[in-house]
């Protein structure tokens, strides 16, 4: 069979965006309230050593941005389900190589690219107007108490109940079933012997009244024998997969093996949980961070859990949120008091190297000249390639209520390098964040308060230590009673209360709490009444604020976001407007104040009768100083230009022999500069994308994009296909893969993908892929690998 892989994400993969190191993306299916799996395929080019996902919704104000899990040649990461709404999200990469460059995907951002964007779903009415009341995914059942229920009560009037089909494991048993008014009904009694046990995928197709397929349910659920129940609730149960993976990548003339391996375990008895994960690449190196994971996790009901290795724990988002942690992650659930604590490595030490050593006269000025031990190495400076320190971690938040109605609670976070544990390194810092959070959600969700704050102190230098009396005294002369701006007696008494909690010298900061320049500060109100969602959220981010736990926030930031959806015509029309404001230079530091502003709107339709569902959207993004392109000291740094973009987008499942689904998209973006620089661009894409089922082991794809991009400069366009299929045989055993994408034009480009994976055993699969990625006259690149499989 040929089940294409790309559906619905060829406007995503293949949105005629050119890259140096990214071959593709693929993003699974984008539902409301659903988890967004994003995996990204590189050329292969050595170096990457890390690769950053930021993302953010249509009524949010900053880039969530985070570590994706990097696997042989693709890194991963999903977004959580409670993160994704409608009506889309827009999403770029930060990829970073060992040499210390970096470059965006889509490239340029934010000077002159622009996020992806990814339309989201939202859930169906249908998904609520037909029911499976009984069984519930993944229940286990006996083989005489399985009873399938299925209700039409909510059903419109142009859903035929009749022409409902039933499938468990792809075989038809809709005659075995029941039909009383609004309901369907199977009971395993009437057929003695038809139900064997095993994992079964119940498959449930409803058709209107014209024969047209209106929605299709699925779900597994595991049918046993009465011992086989009895047992597995006195039975320790497991499962485990063990993947081996050895590949060749080949980037011109330059060829490198890579091997990899991992092996995921899983287990329970009665309510408790157990689970283990191990990953082993070759691509693991002492003079980079850490490429190999481990971890284990202990879970006893809801009240207690325990993880130990890589972690990735999750406190307020402005102090600790999904950052990698080596070592221990820990959580009490009561209820009325909770409290969660992490602690281990966030950075590895990694040791620096000489490059050329200097006598005390003839030594340069630079970040990388430092002191060394001249009795070691001849000469007491030298010029370094600096080392990393190790940096540990310690983070605790003690909370109070469940969170269903209210939670408040209380976050403290200190994070120090280890000074000791390189000998060429830079500045050694340490960070201590403290801050609180709320949560209040009233009339069973429908008003959803959620506010917190924190406040940050960095020493960016803590190798010379504490400061000492004597030069708190020293500096008071120089600064006429006073030391760093505060007056001495405040300063010393600060002193005794902040060196309790970090390294207090003339490197910390900010000690000055009226300019907020330490405080990170966001507000939300969501209020749902009348089918509307609305938002509202304020934000301040002090030029100061650091958190060790949170790389990626944005800071220098204050403003307001509001947003409103609306549903309409019974969840088929949906309205969604949004406005956004944010300023910079909150601590004039800066010769200029940047405004920001963003006008959002969108409508979609999703229609039950047979027509395209539609989404149309319009945005509009401003960003203007108060500096003026007549003033010649400062014109260079004038900023005022907005960004008009048109997108339409259309799917559409239909019936013309066999099953299709298809969709169309176009994106008119006008940048228009009225700086000084004049830099005005225009972008017009357009896609369209066409899946077919042919059989039940036959399916393929095929998608067309066309991108154009116009400045008074250049013209830059080009097209670029997509043909796919898959197909299954030796009864569903060997699966066959193969994607051509060839693009023409000024971006001339021509590869394929290839894959084959072969069921050997029960429980053992072997893959074998083949990828030529060919760039003419540039580069070629390809890849051959080896997978093994082995699930237990």
């Amino acid at each position: 069979m040929i089940v294409v892989f790309c559906i619905l994400i060829f406007a995503t993969s293949m949105k005629a965006q050119i890259s140096n190191s990214v071959s593709k993306v693929n993003i699974s299916d984008v539902i409301e309230n659903k988890p967004v799996k994003i995996s990204v395929s590189f050329i292969p080019v050595t170096g990457i050593t890390n690769v950053v996902l930021a993302y953010k919704m249509f009524d949010e104000t900053e880039f969530k941005q985070y570590d994706m899990e990097m696997m042989g040649d693709s890194a991963i990461y999903t977004i959580p389900a409670n993160m994704i709404r409608s009506p889309y999200f827009s999403y770029y990469l930060s990829i970073y190589f060992e040499n210390g460059n970096n470059e965006t995907y889509p490239l340029g951002i934010p000077e002159t690219g622009l996020p992806l964007e990814v339309m989201v779903k939202s859930v169906s009415a249908k998904e609520n107007e037909v029911l499976v009341l009984t069984p519930s995914s993944n229940d286990k059942i006996t083989t005489k108490d399985l009873l399938i229920s299925v209700s039409f009560v909510r059903a419109p009037d142009i859903v035929d109940v009749k022409a409902t089909q039933v499938f468990l494991n792809d075989e038809n048993i809709t005659e075995n079933f029941l039909f009383a008014g609004d309901l369907m009904l199977f009971n395993s009694n009437n057929f003695p012997g038809l139900i064997s046990t095993g994992t079964k995928s119940l498959r449930i197709e409803s058709y209107d009244n014209s024969g047209e397929l209106y929605i299709t349910k699925t779900m597994d659920f595991k049918v046993l024998s009465e011992a086989e129940l009895n047992a597995a609730k006195n039975q320790f149960n497991y499962k485990g997969t063990f993947e081996a993976e050895s590949r060749n990548q080949s980037y011109n003339d330059n060829n490198t093996w890579f091997n990899n391996s991992s092996l995921r375990l899983t287990g329970k008895y009665d309510q408790l949980k157990f689970g283990g994960y191990v990953y082993v690449t070759s691509e693991e190196q002492k003079d980079r961070q850490p490429r190999n994971r481990f971890s284990g996790s202990v879970d006893y009901k809801e009240w207690f859990s325990l993880k130990f290795g890589d972690t990735y724990p999750r406190l307020p988002n402005l102090i600790l949120n999904g950052r990698r942690v080596r070592g221990l992650e820990g959580s009490l659930n009561f209820g009325f008091f909770n409290i969660t604590t992490t602690l281990g490595q966030i950075k590895r030490n990694i040791e620096g190297k000489i490059i050329e050593t200097y006598d005390r006269d003839n030594a340069p000025l630079g970040s990388n000249i430092i002191e060394i031990d001249s009795t070691k190495y001849g000469n007491p400076y030298a010029m370094v390639t600096l080392g990393t320190f190790d940096r540990q971690i310690f983070a605790i938040r003690p909370s109070f209520g469940s969170g269903e109605n209210f939670q408040w609670g209380f976050s403290y976070l200190h994070s120090k390098d280890d000074t000791k544990s390189i000998e060429f390194g830079g500045r050694a810092q340490e960070n201590v964040v403290v801050g609180t959070d709320m949560n209040i959600n009233l009339d069973d969700r429908n008003i959803i308060f959620k506010s917190q704050a924190a406040v940050s102190l960095l020493n960016s230098n803590i190798s010379i230590g504490e400061i000492t009396q004597a030069q708190i005294d020293s500096l008071a002369i120089e600064g006429d009673g006073k030391v760093l701006g505060i007056d001495k007696d405040q300063f010393v008494s600060l002193k005794d209360i902040v060196s309790g909690f970090i390294t207090f010298n003339q490197n910390i900061g900010p000690l000055n709490p009226e300019k907020l320049s330490s405080l990170a500060t966001e507000s939300l109100l969501e209020l749902n009444y009348f089918d509307n969602k609305l938002r509202g959220s304020y934000i301040y981010r002090g030029n100061g604020y650091k958190s060790f736990g949170q790389d990626f926030i944005m800071t220098d930031r204050k403003g307001f976001n509001i947003s409103d959806r609306v549903n309409l015509i019974d969840n088929q029309l949906f309205v969604s407007l949004g406005y956004e404001s944010l300023q910079d230079n909150l601590q004039n530091t800066q010769v200029s104040t940047i405004t920001y502003n963003n006008l959002n709107t969108s409508v979609s339709y999703y229609p039950r009768f047979d027509f395209p569902a539609v989404t149309l959207s319009y945005r509009n993004r401003t960003r203007s100083n108060d500096l003026k392109p007549a003033d010649s000291l400062y014109s260079i740094y004038n900023i005022d230009d907005n960004t008009d973009t048109y997108m339409a987008k259309l799917s559409y499942d239909f019936t013309a022999g066999v099953k299709h689904n298809s969709n169309f998209s176009i994106s008119n973006i006008n940048y228009n500069d009225n700086s000084t620089s004049k830099l005005s661009q225009k972008f017009l894409t357009t896609s369209f994308g066409l899946s077919s089922w042919w059989m039940q082991n036959l399916s393929s794809y095929f998608g067309l994009t066309y991108y154009s991009s116009t400045s008074d400069a250049y013209e830059y366009t080009y097209t670029a296909l997509t043909f796919g299929s898959n197909y299954r045989m030796l009864q569903n055993k060997l699966n066959l893969s193969l994607n051509i994408s060839p693009s023409f034009g000024d971006f001339e480009k021509y590869g394929f993908d290839f894959l084959a994976s072969y069921l050997i055993i029960e429980n053992l699969t072997v893959s074998m892929q083949m990828r030529y990625f060919n760039l003419p006259g540039i580069s070629s690149n390809s890849v051959a690998g080896l997978r093994l499989r082995y699930s237990i």
